[in-house]
């Protein structure tokens, strides 16, 4: 419940009349807010205060009609100046109003604290107990909610740090060369190769020996194999010379006389 002060009483106690303007002021502007012309009491409760500001009742009036209005921020700048009067009624009263004006803004810690400064004035007010209790549990909700959030932000962030890991350890692995690259070769298809390039059963041994041979033979000089194998015909040669020879001598004989 939204509280509003009754003006003229405390015109009353401070020696002003019903026929004085700015009272007067005042009054039109508490019978608007009665029937919640908001707009035009505000605007008598300024009129009142122009002609006399150092009022800290029509602060609170125009406190109650911009609260009223829904201006809370507004509102709260004129509770505060409300409390620099004299009345501790009317500074638990504006105390409250100002706890309500940062509630309403979802300034629950100025809240809080606007209502215990009303309690320390009148600690029987009941309206000012419900209201500290439930911006008490509101702050309490918030606070839990903003742990949560909180947490999931934490999770969301090592996950997408792992995620950036795993990306980083993917891209690393794409880039090392695989058997199908480019400018690579299968290390069997290499194996075979080598193997069918190589002659079986030591014929590689023997063509090393015979490229041994022909490598160390100097210009002008047969190989032992070109000698063998004139020495070869050269025996041939002779074995045919010796069955020509046998035969011209068998024909020599069988030409001679016979007796």
């Amino acid at each position: 419940m939204h509280r509003y002060l009754i003006f003229l009483a405390g015109f009353a106690l401070m020696g002003f009349t019903f026929l004085d303007p700015v009272a007067r002021k005042n009054e039109e502007g508490n019978t608007l807010f009665l029937e919640q012309k908001f707009d035009e009491a505000l605007k008598r409760y300024q009129e009142a205060q122009a002609q006399d500001p150092e009022l800290p009742q029509l602060d609170f009036n125009i406190g109650d009609a911009l609260y009223k209005k829904g201006a809370y921020d507004e509102a709260a700048q004129a509770f505060s100046r409300a409390l620099a009067g004299k009345d501790p009624d009317l500074q638990a009263r504006a105390y409250y109003n100002l706890g309500n004006a940062h509630f309403k803004q979802q300034r629950l810690q100025e809240a809080i604290g606007a209502y215990k400064k009303a309690l320390e004035m009148r600690p029987d007010d009941l309206e000012t107990k419900i209201n500290l209790e439930l911006a008490q549990e509101m702050l309490k909700q918030q606070q839990q909610q903003q742990d949560q959030k909180d947490q999931q932000d934490q999770k969301q962030d090592n996950q997408d740090e792992q995620q950036k890991q795993q990306n980083g350890q993917d891209q690393q692995q794409d880039k090392q060369p695989k058997p199908d690259d480019q400018g690579q070769q299968d290390p069997q298809g290499k194996e075979n190769q080598d193997q069918q390039g190589q002659p079986q059963d030591g014929s590689q041994d023997t063509q090393e020996d015979q490229a041994s041979q022909e490598a160390q033979a100097q210009p002008g000089e047969m190989t032992q194999e070109e000698a063998e194998r004139i020495l070869e015909a050269l025996k041939a040669q002779e074995m045919d010379a010796q069955k020509r020879r046998q035969v011209r001598m068998t024909g020599r004989r069988y030409r001679g006389k016979e007796w």
